[in-house]
């Protein structure tokens, strides 16, 4: 079975070009933008490719996957737009700008039957992959506690926004994109979210050109299904460098935790060890030592890649299929909502 596929969006979309290259009998066929000369730079580059301006035009090429990776408000809109062409989609996160959105993508999904996968990175780093083990093995427990930060420092990327007058990351509520950290805690869990409340600084990104900008940072707080509690801090207007994603999981036999600060690794504690009176440090980081494909944070995206189409050639589900996808992305809006509402309680939808 030989799979061809198109890709939209020029600018991270470009990265997955040498992870589906990489896999036996896929191949990158297609590109589909709108700035014409990032364009005409990709085709001298590689000339195999067929180039688009038009979205319509490309998905009537004869493509089997297409990779969304536009800006965040068109993530739902191209991807149910491919899916009803008959196409199956990796969509780059998060999955839906509202709730609304959510049910549509849902709905289309099951009733087009193709394949749909949140790209998740996060969900394949090197050490997400090990604490995996560590927990089916039983060494932490029941999980009752998880929280998780993202903080990255975005000006630079908020001053091209203006500059192109392409304006969406400055006027993003912080939380929308907590999938990067909701994500692989749920994963880890076993657990979906079921209450959301959210809370969000009253300073905002300080940008010239970018009328009532999103807040430096917010805060979600989560009830799960099975009566855990997960905390989510999103920022990208703090004045730190470098950024950092930060995890930490709390169980009734130990713990597990990243550090903020330094090379990677993973502090941890089991009480199965005897009189241990101190945190252990493991030495994982989130990259893998034996592929290292440029911008693919250590060739996790090839591992990630490799799920999507093993699930397309086998007939299987995706690992973050569209009920995942959506149980990773809109407890982030349910808290944002709660933000509005000076932190009341929000019910988040479920999906079957």
């Amino acid at each position: 079975m030989e799979l061809k596929v198109g890709i939209i969006g020029t600018n991270r979309g470009l990265d997955y070009i040498d992870c589906f290259e990489a896999i036996k009998n896929v191949s990158v066929i297609a590109i589909c933008g709108r700035n014409e000369e990032k364009l005409k730079k990709i085709k001298e580059e590689r000339k195999k490719l067929k180039i688009f301006t038009d979205y319509n035009e490309f998905l009537k090429s004869n493509i089997d996957i297409v990779v969304v990776a536009v800006p965040l408000p068109l993530h739902a809109e191209f991807s149910i737009y491919a899916l009803e062409k008959g196409k199956h989609v990796l969509c780059e996160v998060p999955p839906v700008n509202s709730i609304e959105e959510g049910k549509k993508l849902y709905e289309v999904v099951k009733k087009t039957k193709k394949k749909y996968m949140l790209a998740q990175n996060t969900c394949w780093w090197a050490h997400i992959k090990a604490w995996e083990k560590i927990i089916k093995d039983g060494r932490i427990g029941k999980i009752f506690y998880a929280e998780a930060e993202y903080i990255h420092n975005i000006r630079k990327y908020l001053e091209e926004e203006v500059r192109t007058k392409n304006i969406w990351r400055g006027l993003m509520p912080p939380i929308y994109y907590c999938t990067h950290s909701l994500g692989p805690l749920l994963m880890l869990m076993g657990d979906r979210c079921i209450l959301a409340q959210g809370f969000q600084v009253d300073e905002k990104y300080d940008i010239d050109g970018i009328e009532n900008p999103a807040s430096r940072i917010e805060v979600g707080i989560f009830k799960t299904e099975k009566g855990a509690v997960i905390k989510i801090l999103c920022g990208f207007g703090v004045v730190r460098e470098p950024g950092f994603h930060y995890y930490s999981i709390y169980g009734t036999k130990g713990c597990l935790e990243t550090n903020r600060v330094g090379e990677e690794k993973t502090y941890a504690y089991f009480n199965d060890i005897p009189n241990l009176k101190n945190m252990i440090t493991i030495p994982l980081k989130s990259g893998y030592s034996e592929i290292e494909t440029a911008k693919t944070h250590g060739g996790t995206e090839y591992f990630m890649v490799k799920e999507f189409v093993d699930c397309i050639i086998n007939d299987t589900e995706p690992p973050i299929n569209v009920k995942k996808a959506l149980e990773f992305g809109l407890p982030g809006i349910c808290a944002h909502i709660s933000a509005t509402k000076n932190g009341g309680v929000i019910e988040i939808p479920q999906f079957k």
